[in-house]
């Protein structure tokens, strides 16, 4: 192997495959990354099992020049380091002699022990069963993924609720995650109609991690579910996610469908106000009080305070309501919201509260349970 490549492309490349790199694994050549040059360009890979990311630089690239093919799997950490604190513009990547990969940048040069490329786990690997393609624009997955991650549990106890379930039918996609305490669900449409029905659940984990890859260019990205893997590919970027077995439970009787109150308010003048009221939340518990004009949101702490913050309601329909959330919770639903204006809706004072983003259509959907107070 004898390649040429410009230094940022290759830390591009080294940050993008890192990320799924398994530091703490028993197993060695999965603490390193694998680079295979062949004619069609360089390919970078990393996996842990669970999340293997694959970054691919084309031969027609301007910032690569491959003189030689070739292939080897370097330990990660040193590889990146050593990458980061060069100083030349260009890296030559050469194999002079087996298992040691050769590295020059500038005045720089190293020589790195590798290991045998055939022992890494490939992507895709294993006989294929018929697969199921779908399509859909990379900045609206990738928002939507930011906005149910962080619904998702995190906690080992019910490993079906660290996922999140995405349903396809026609050409209806349907994404819902949950810990129990919050809910969100969004609703995409697809413009190819014509694919197979897909129910799957993905580590919530491994599409947070995705969603930090995806830009916001008006493009691509191709999901295909196959095996028990899904792939989502996008302009030189593969990544492949183990999927978790089980049933997600079902979302039909939970979402409210009658409301007492619904009120129409601000986005960023209510995420600044649970921020705030939030910090001095004993238990993160804050109270919201919704009158004829003002939402009034409110915390407290014994022995040491309250606080009290008000923002204008845009619109109300129905009943005053008076609700305690957690307010944390709260905060990270509205954070990652994409929209000027939210909706709340108030459906009792032991029932979820509804909030949708003013803009949705009703696409978008998030639920949380109130806290019970004296």
């Amino acid at each position: 192997m004898l390649v040429e490549i410009t230094k940022d492309s290759l830390m591009n490349a080294i940050q993008y495959v890192i990320k799924a790199v398994a530091a703490n694994s028993s197993i060695p050549i999965l603490q390193g990354i694998h680079i295979q040059a062949g004619a069609d360009g360089v390919t970078f890979t990393a996996s842990n099992t669970s999340l293997t990311i694959q970054s691919i630089i084309a031969h027609d690239d301007v910032s690569l020049t491959v003189k030689r093919t070739g292939a080897i799997v370097i330990p990660s950490r040193y590889f990146h380091d050593i990458i980061r604190k060069f100083n030349g513009d260009k890296v030559i990547l050469e194999i002079k002699e087996p298992m040691i990969l050769s590295i020059v940048s500038g005045h720089s040069q190293l020589r790195l022990c590798g290991m045998d490329p055939t022992e890494f786990p490939s992507i895709d690997d294993g006989e294929a069963f018929p697969s199921t393609k779908l399509r859909i624009n990379t900045s609206l997955l990738r928002s939507t993924i930011k906005q149910l991650a962080i619904v998702a549990s995190t906690s080992e106890t019910s490993p079906i609720l660290t996922g999140v379930s995405l349903e396809c039918s026609n050409d209806c996609l349907n994404l819902i995650a949950t810990d129990g305490v919050r809910l969100a669900y969004r609703a995409l449409s697809l413009e190819d109609a014509a694919i197979n029905s897909v129910n799957v659940i993905i580590p919530a984990k491994n599409l947070y991690e995705l969603s930090k890859m995806l830009n916001k260019a008006d493009e691509t990205t191709e999901i295909e579910v196959i095996n028990n893997r899904v792939n989502f590919t996008t302009n030189g970027l593969k990544v492949e996610s183990a999927l978790i077995e089980g049933t997600f439970p079902s979302i039909i009787n939970v979402i409210p469908q009658s409301y007492m109150c619904e009120i129409s308010v601000d986005k960023a003048c209510l995420l600044k106000a649970v921020e705030c009221v939030t910090v001095m939340a004993s238990a993160h518990v804050i109270k919201l009080v919704a009158n004829a004009d003002t939402l009034k949101l409110l915390s407290k702490t014994a022995d040491v305070g309250d606080i009290q913050n008000e923002i204008p309601i845009l619109e109300m329909c129905g009943e005053e309501f008076m609700i305690s959330l957690n307010g944390k919770l709260f905060f990270d639903i509205l954070q990652n919201m994409d929209c000027t204006s939210v909706r709340i809706r108030y459906t009792g004072k032991t029932s979820p509260i509804v909030v949708l983003p003013d803009n949705s259509l009703m696409s978008s959907l998030f639920l949380i349970t109130p806290v019970l107070t004296r």
